[in-house]
């Protein structure tokens, strides 16, 4: 092989994975789209009509899928930052480009966690809080965290323009009284079908009524907005880690084998 050959061939293979990259990320941002704003309706039903009280199956596999696609979705995420970021001379910089991929890798691990907690504890009584508190906010919040914002250090923050910022505040609105207020799960319709129309309209602007604007995501404002929708998905995934940690401990006794090895 000649020597002129070699740049070819890497910029053959750059393209390959940008076309590669740009192809999960269209089938990621439609799984996306359809877990944030039909499925969780679907959920709702699932969880609350008498019809589906007795099929356990369906109602586990309903709660299974959620988890999964964050997996996917969270490790595609931490896949593109990786391959985006670059490390540099600048130690806060540095520390924040890996404190960042670490939490994208913390939010997949949890997410498997609790696919394997969700499938071997059998306590059916806990699986609507765990769908009201956890399971349903983090849909959106996944979506809205794929979509609104730029992950890559030195360019983190809020990307979204127009009236798009006024529907993602109010989606994330929804999602913060869906997991604050203690209400009855009847009443949570509400809340998850106005999250939906919204992430709805969010799309339909976004595909007809796009926005060339390119607003630098450093502003400050813009940076307190990705603060605080990156501090409820932290917030949403201590309580899954939490709720997955308690199944685990007590299928296997973890705390008591635990205690049992330092005493």
């Amino acid at each position: 092989m000649s020597v002129t050959n070699i740049p070819q061939s890497h910029e053959t293979n750059e393209m390959q994975h940008i076309k590669n990259q740009s192809h999960w990320r269209v089938i990621l941002s439609s799984l996306g789209i359809f877990m944030a704003t039909v499925y969780p309706i679907f959920m709702y039903l699932v969880f609350t009509k008498d019809c589906f009280e007795e099929r356990h199956l369906l109602r586990l596999i309903t709660l299974l899928l959620p988890f999964l696609y964050s997996t996917i979705q969270y490790l595609f995420l931490l896949y593109t930052n990786w391959k985006n970021g670059h490390k540099q001379e600048d130690i806060l910089y540095n520390i924040l480009y890996y404190l960042l991929n670490l939490l994208l890798t913390t939010f997949s691990i949890i997410s498997i966690l609790s696919i394997i907690a969700l499938i071997i504890n059998r306590r059916e009584n806990d699986d609507d809080l765990f769908f009201f508190s956890v399971i349903l906010p983090s849909m959106p919040l996944t979506y809205l965290l794929s979509t609104s914002c730029r992950l890559v250090p030195g360019q983190i923050g809020f990307i979204d323009t127009g009236i798009n910022i006024f529907i993602d505040i109010l989606i994330l609105s929804c999602l913060v009284s869906l997991t604050l207020i203690c209400i009855e799960p009847k009443d949570y319709l509400c809340f998850i079908a106005i999250s939906s129309a919204l992430t709805l309209v969010r799309l339909l602007k976004k595909k007809y009524l796009s926005s060339k604007q390119s607003p630098p995501p450093t502003a400050p404002w813009r940076v307190a907005i990705f603060v605080l929708i990156f501090s409820f998905v932290v917030f949403i995934y201590v309580l899954a880690a939490c709720g997955s940690i308690t199944a685990l401990d007590y299928h296997f006794h973890l705390f008591d084998k635990v205690k049992s090895i330092l005493s």
